[in-house]
């Protein structure tokens, strides 16, 4: 008996109602709107059974479909709750897998991180299979000293400031770069979170790691 092969579902959620910058998902970055770039790499990386894109705008369906033209990929419509300035991810993932219950692990990939490669997905995967993970998220290492203000109180996270190590001795700290995470679906169900049970963690550089949020943002990268 063969033994199964777990289907892959690639969820990429863009919202048209950025605050910061408005519609930030389609403006042009490095000549292309920024979603071209995690979508083009999720597609060029040959591992998933089907990608989601999970919008709540016709407009951002009409200018996408010309540089997806993949029968992998597929539109979602979300509903107005998941798309509104205070709905959390999940909450759209749960939209998703209702509708594509037949996939065993998600990728939820974040269209603001346009540096990533297909190898970072595909070594991602790798990991979350040889350790047998439950979740995964994507990350860089840091050596900076993070401090944290609770009621005007000033306490550092990750190092004793009284016995300051030297910075080339200092224990990295991971960072969630945000680019994407994997996890095990019937998981997903029980926990309603992108992180449960087993999690693991996947390195990228930090120059891979840039998040698009902000019009500095959009200025600063688009210059290099």
């Amino acid at each position: 008996m063969k033994k199964k092969i777990p289907k892959i579902l690639c969820i990429l959620p863009i919202r048209s109602g950025s605050k910061e910058v408005k519609n930030k998902n389609i403006l042009n970055f490095r000549g292309n709107p920024l979603s071209y770039y995690a979508i083009t790499v999720a597609i060029k990386s040959k591992i998933f059974d089907k990608i989601i894109i999970a919008t709540d705008s016709k407009k951002y369906v009409h200018i996408i479909k010309k540089f997806t033209k993949n029968k992998k990929v597929e539109f979602f419509i979300r509903s107005k709750k998941s798309a509104s300035d205070n709905a959390q991810t999940e909450l759209v993932v749960k939209e998703v897998l209702k509708k594509f219950n037949s996939f065993d692990n998600t990728f939820l990939m974040q269209v603001t991180s346009p540096f990533i490669n297909k190898n970072d997905l595909k070594l991602a995967l790798t990991k979350f299979k040889k350790e047998k993970l439950d979740s995964l998220f994507s990350c860089y290492l840091t050596k900076k000293f993070f401090w944290i203000n609770r009621n005007n109180v000033l306490n550092p996270i990750n190092y004793n400031f009284k016995k300051r190590p030297m910075r080339q001795k200092h224990k990295k700290t991971m960072v969630e770069n945000g680019a994407f995470y994997i996890f095990k679906n019937s998981k997903f169900h029980k926990y309603n979170n992108r992180l449960f049970g087993k999690i693991g963690s996947f390195i990228m550089p930090k120059e891979r790691s840039i998040e698009i949020d902000s019009l500095a943002d959009f200025r600063n990268s688009n210059k290099n």
